[in-house]
């Protein structure tokens, strides 16, 4: 069975503007888009509201595909609910636009049994604010970085 792929905003932006920009690395994005038209990688609306927040040219590219983004529906909802009531220390401090994606990139994870990408690392338990990592592995959801994407695909340019 194919890998599906949740992946945060932080990865997409990582990957357009340093790691792998389209200008030098258009095949990874072609690629990418294959993977959303077959549903392999999927986020929540969420994150592609974070991607508003600039409208540049990764927005268009991700709203050009707006396939792959989920609404939140009941079962992501209940999966949010669940997060922010176990660890209410993860609800960010401040939002300017109370848009808020990472609950619900691991929302769409679990109920889509998909793997996590994200450029967040494990903290500690003394650490003041889990990371998503630290939240996919206590609900027993794969998570990892978008190299591990790249490398479990076999993408080679």
């Amino acid at each position: 069975m194919a890998n599906i792929y949740s992946i945060d905003s932080d990865s997409f932006i990582r990957a357009w503007r340093h790691d792998y920009p389209p200008d030098v690395f258009p095949s990874v994005w072609d690629k990418l888009s294959s993977l959303a038209e077959a549903g392999r990688i999927i986020s929540c609306e969420e994150v592609l509201l974070e991607l508003e927040r600039r409208e540049d040219d990764l927005y268009k590219w991700a709203k050009a595909r707006d396939y792959m983004f989920r609404s939140p529906e009941r079962p992501i909802e209940e999966v949010v609910s669940k997060i922010v009531n176990r660890w209410p220390e993860f609800i960010p401090e401040d939002s300017r636009d109370g848009v808020w994606a990472d609950p619900y990139v691991i929302g769409v994870a679990f109920v889509h049994k998909a793997t996590v990408i994200t450029n967040e690392n494990l903290v500690g338990e003394n650490a003041k604010k889990p990371q998503i990592p630290n939240i996919c592995n206590s609900l027993d959801i794969a998570w990892s970085c978008f190299i591990e994407l790249l490398r479990n695909e076999k993408f080679q340019f």
